[in-house]
């Protein structure tokens, strides 16, 4: 089979196991049976590995209907996959990461380091803004984000060093959400995302996560040093903010107003420099009977379908696409068209050309 950086490519669902039960409401968006492997997570176009399996190949895409992996086909020429801008700054890295989380049980608390942070405590080049576009519900889901007024890090600590969980749930902002909401949670940022629910997450591409406890809802326990890794204690607790924000404001910085793209009323932009200069996250809506101009690809895209069926058209090919499917859109792609018969839904996800 032939991949090259003229043609959309199709890609193998990546399900990862990782640390958490879950993967049914991934499952179920995948319309998948009964009898489907699940897990908790898939990572789209991952060029990423997971920190739980290292000098493996967990969590890097393939192909679809192959065993050659997205990553070393970048790493062949990221110039001509990815652009000539891009590839200067990041060589093969795409520059972030998408992933689909379902928990069964509320994930434990957590932050991410900055970047300057990540290189300090951890050596690596990036560290970890990230988005959640919450996809579908139970009753009763919600996330824990933010800290509240008055808390402050001696407080926190000790609350962790007690791993006194309901205490520290009770430092943050318990929020409702709902289908269809985006939440940007920049790095340093405390949070925690709440059982019965979908979200796919865009981050920026580093498996690096700071946890307050290591005993999980169910009883069970991770070791201990899974909280902070080579940080240390210390270490962890200078990653958190404690900007300790009224709920008004912190839904004002956080929950994410999309905004119509100008001319395109197909287009909404969920994400972008308004929260970070590190990715950007469009939503394009479709209905049926509807041809789609020209969807501009200046470096590269990463497309999700999130609802219906359809094509993809571009010079030279066309692929079909439904609910669950994802696609790699290569800087040798200049722009690719939309049609649907049913109504199509697709979460597209890139780096500001400005960054690159």
């Amino acid at each position: 089979m032939e991949f090259s950086p003229d043609k959309i490519c199709k890609l193998a669902p990546n399900k990862v196991d990782y640390l958490i039960p879950g993967g049914e409401m991934i499952n179920a968006f995948l319309e998948e049976g009964p009898e489907a492997k699940v897990c908790s997570q898939m990572w789209v176009a991952s060029l990423v590995t997971s920190a739980l399996c290292p000098g493996t190949t967990v969590g890097l895409s393939r192909f679809a209907g192959s065993d050659r992996f997205l990553r070393d086909c970048l790493a062949e020429d990221p110039a001509a996959w990815l652009g000539t801008a891009h590839a200067g700054r990041w060589g093969a890295d795409l520059g972030f990461l998408l992933k689909l989380l379902h928990s069964r049980d509320r994930l434990l608390i957590q932050t991410h380091p900055d970047g300057e942070k990540a290189m300090k405590y951890f050596g690596l080049p990036h560290g970890k803004d990230e988005a959640w576009y919450v996809l579908s519900t139970r009753p009763g889901a919600c996330i824990w984000l933010g800290f509240r007024p008055g808390v402050t890090p001696q407080g926190f600590r000790a609350l962790i060093e007690a791993q006194d969980s309901a205490g520290m749930l009770a430092c943050l902002h318990k929020i409702e959400i709902q289908p269809g909401q985006v939440y940007f949670i920049p790095a340093g940022t405390v949070h925690a995302l709440g059982s019965d629910c979908l979200v796919a997450e865009i981050q920026e591409p580093v498996d690096l996560t700071l946890r307050a406890e290591y005993i999980r809802p169910d009883g069970s326990r991770l070791p201990k040093e899974s909280m902070y890794g080579a940080a240390g204690m210390d270490g962890m607790m200078d990653c958190f903010t404690f900007d300790c924000l009224s709920r008004e404001e912190l839904l004002r910085r956080h929950l994410s107003a999309p905004l119509p793209e100008g001319s395109e009323p197909w287009r909404k932009k969920l994400i972008s420099a308004r929260q970070t200069s590190r990715f950007w996250m469009d939503e394009l809506t479709l209905g049926p009977d509807h041809r789609l101009a020209e969807v501009s690809n200046p470096a590269f895209q990463v497309l999700l379908v999130l609802e219906g069926a359809g094509e993809l058209h571009w010079a030279g090919g066309t692929l079909p696409v439904r609910q669950g499917e994802e696609f790699f859109v290569p800087h040798g792609v200049p722009s690719f068209r939309c049609a649907t018969e049913t109504g199509l839904k697709l979460l597209t996800c890139g780096v500001p050309e400005g960054d690159a």
